[in-house]
């Protein structure tokens, strides 16, 4: 049974924005650096920028966390080459056919566990561990590929989409899914508001 709620051991991208920004706040002052967790949240709020919600974004840029300000540091970084995963190609050949990288964490691809290496590329992504290379290709086959909410929120959006285009009558489970999105319409991210209503579903 389809549900909107947390699966496959993913978590959204993001976290906790109070608790780490006041570790944030209080390692910046601190002589050695900050540490490297807190590094590595930084990073994944830069990764997840786009996707997070205008009230994080404010209370990241109150602690000087920017885009501008991974730019920065991206460019300080020494640049590193990395070989290209086998993982790339079967998602471009499931992206091409499918349209999305919206698939089961057991879906496999001529042989290719696609689904689990989704899982461990998108964990990676929300730890700032990706390489940018990566991130940017996933973007282009989809830009919904690693989305600040449950992965199988996504999914069933994708299936309610595909019976949306070919004008297909939806389950019983994909109605009751689309009567939550509906009634919980408030408590939905803008993102999944707009892209609920590019297939004619719109708060009740």
């Amino acid at each position: 049974m389809l549900e909107d709620q947390q699966v496959d051991g993913e978590r959204p991208q993001v976290g906790t924005i109070g608790g780490r920004r006041s570790r944030a706040r209080t390692t910046q002052t601190r002589p050695h650096g900050v540490p490297a967790d807190v590094r590595t949240w930084i990073r994944a709020q830069h990764a997840a920028w786009p996707h997070l919600r205008p009230q994080q974004q404010q209370l990241l840029t109150d602690l000087d966390i920017t885009p501008s300000t991974e730019n920065a540091a991206a460019r300080r970084r020494t640049s590193r080459v990395y070989p290209s995963s086998p993982g790339l190609a079967h998602a471009r050949a499931y992206a091409a056919l499918n349209g999305h990288l919206s698939c089961s964490k057991n879906t496999h691809h001529d042989g290719f566990a696609l689904g689990n290496w989704l899982v461990q590329t998108r964990r990676r992504a929300r730890q700032g561990r990706l390489a940018t290379t990566t991130s940017q290709a996933l973007d282009t086959l989809d830009p919904w590929w690693n989305p600040p909410w449950p992965s199988i929120w996504q999914r069933t959006y994708q299936q309610a989409k595909l019976n949306h285009r070919n004008g297909q009558d939806p389950s019983p489970t994909l109605q009751r899914w689309t009567e939550r999105q509906r009634t919980r319409w408030n408590t939905l991210h803008p993102q999944q508001q707009r892209l609920l209503t590019t297939i004619d579903i719109h708060p009740g």
